[in-house]
């Protein structure tokens, strides 16, 4: 579940508010979690904290491993 007041700067409704939305991981988690964690760091030079994913559309599934 995500937590809308986590999109800052757009407003409600318009079609960036919902691009930045669904780039929202879940409230909770993060990069850390994602199988694809490796390859986002290396392309984009993001790091395990975020809690928005930086493909578009959002890339994120859970990395079984850490998991289970």
């Amino acid at each position: 579940m995500k937590t809308e007041s986590r999109v800052k700067g757009y407003k409600k409704g318009s079609e960036d508010w919902k691009a930045e939305f669904n780039m929202l991981l879940d409230d909770g988690v993060t990069c850390s979690e994602c199988m694809h964690s490796n390859r986002c760091k290396t392309i984009f030079g993001g790091n395990d904290s975020n809690t928005s994913c930086q493909f578009h559309p959002t890339r994120f599934q859970e990395n079984q491993a850490i998991n289970h």
